[in-house]
């Protein structure tokens, strides 16, 4: 208001001061010209101070017209730099698990580009932030002030104050509508997305992380496993957009996810949420597994309805289980393990091996499943197991090894980096390319603003 005033005061100041010009009696055609000059710009900053209010209100009409709304763009611009950061946690964690299998070291450069692309976005969205929030908190400081430098007598200051109100305006009208500028870049007919790498967490029925595991993608006729799980995250490059189903393959079982006979491409476009578009989180969970451990799985079905697993290791095993039903209880073992004891609710089993319901192949390994009837209530599974130090309980480096040279090759990927090169433009070149269009577009408001047409008074 201080500021306003301010204006106002300088555009009175700026009218009397022609008006004195018009009145000296002195032939000086030089200093007479001014005389105009000033009464058309104290008038024409009087317009802009008694009709701004006015203008502010166009522009917001035409801002909510086009979509644009302040919460909700701020949200997606703190969303997207917190998810940003996410990112780069868990492509981080990823990049340390990765280095320590030294066959991989091609994808441990491919999640490194990745990641200085990342950062750069990060910082470009930063800088978009806090233009928004100076913009936002700012704007009626920026008009003030701008009327004000251009009420100041002899156009002294009247460009920048032009600029000032110009900048105001238009960013604030603007910046907004980016969420739409994005989506353009990224949905538009010449650049819909081909790829994504898709990761996430991987959790039983009962929300239960399953830390450790293989991942299998069947899409057409191909089927790509085994796909490390690493500390519950699973990461994959997927390139099909037909349907495809992710399985928690373990201990020769397939299990069902909530990915099944869908298209990873469209649930990858429908949960886009501006973190970037080559990366794309889709949380598994996994049906009927209880949890996996070194080439040892627990499963049910029907699956019970609470589980506490409250030991699972390669040589112990305590799991508590309630269900209001029968079910049956699956223990899945590859041949380098044998049963010690076995016990249900302190009844130990004898004869373990007559329990065995049938034999498997997993990759290059081979195991038995065991199948237990369990009456419904409360129980407790206790099972003590014997290890051969010297046998695999997992499939070889060279079968994950050929996954990931089945994910990464051009019959899956053709076009990853691309892909890359896109997200770069998108999250990096997009930031700085709506920034310069709306710099431009201010330079232009303010060349108006501040070479308006002379006003012919009649005195």
């Amino acid at each position: 208001m201080y500021l306003i005033l301010v204006a106002y005061y300088l555009a009175i100041l700026t009218f009397y001061i022609g008006v004195l010009i018009y009145s000296l009696p002195i032939p000086v055609t030089s200093l007479k010209r001014w005389a105009p000059r000033l009464i058309a710009d104290a008038f024409f900053v009087m317009v802009l101070l008694f009709s701004i209010s006015s203008i502010v209100t166009l522009s917001n009409i035409i801002q909510h017209t086009l979509g644009g709304d302040w919460n909700s763009f701020l949200s997606y611009t703190k969303a997207s730099i917190a998810g940003r950061v996410y990112v780069l946690m868990m492509l981080g964690l990823l990049r340390d698990l990765l280095s320590k299998i030294g066959f991989l070291s091609g994808i441990t450069r491919l999640v490194s580009m990745i990641m200085n692309s990342i950062v750069a976005s990060l910082y470009m969205l930063l800088v978009m932030y806090t233009l928004s929030v100076v913009v936002k908190t700012s704007f009626w400081t920026f008009i003030a002030l701008g009327l004000a430098l251009m009420a100041i007598p002899f156009r002294i200051a009247r460009s920048a104050g032009a600029f000032l109100l110009a900048f105001a305006l238009v960013f604030n009208t603007a910046l907004p509508l980016y969420m739409q500028f994005v989506k353009m870049l990224i949905f538009s007919e010449a650049s819909s997305l081909s790829g994504f790498i898709v990761y996430g967490s991987v959790v039983n029925m009962n929300n239960k992380s399953i830390s450790h595991g293989f991942i299998g993608l069947e899409y057409g006729n191909k089927y790509i496993a085994p796909i490390p799980v690493y500390s519950s995250i699973y990461t994959m490059l997927v390139n099909y957009e037909g349907n495809a189903t992710l399985y928690f393959d373990v201990c020769g079982h397939m299990f069902f996810t909530n990915i099944t006979n869908a298209s990873i491409h469209n649930l990858c476009r429908n949960t886009y949420s501006g973190t970037t578009p080559l990366l794309c989180k889709l949380n598994l969970k996994v049906m009927g597994l209880i949890d996996y451990n070194e080439g040892i799985a627990l499963h049910a079905f029907p699956f019970p309805s609470s589980v506490n697993v409250s030991l699972f290791t390669p040589k112990y095993i305590e799991v508590y289980l309630e269900s209001q039903q029968d079910f049956d209880l699956y223990i899945s073992l590859v041949d380098a393990y044998n049963i010690k004891s076995l016990s249900i609710d302190s009844n130990t089993i004898e004869n373990v091996d007559d329990y065995i319901k049938y034999r498997w192949r997993w990759f290059d390994l081979y195991g038995r499943s065991y199948v237990l009837k369990i009456p419904a209530g409360m129980h407790k599974l206790s099972v003590s197991l014997d290890k051969d130090e010297n046998a695999e309980v997992e499939p070889s480096e060279s079968y994950i090894y050929m996954a990931q040279s089945q994910a990464m090759n051009s019959g899956n990927i053709p076009n990853i980096f691309d892909e890359i090169i896109r997200a770069i433009y998108i999250d990096i070149v997009g930031v700085a390319l709506y920034i310069t269009i709306l710099f431009s577009v201010s330079i232009g408001f303010a060349k108006v603003l501040g070479g308006y047409a002379k006003l012919r008074m009649i005195i």
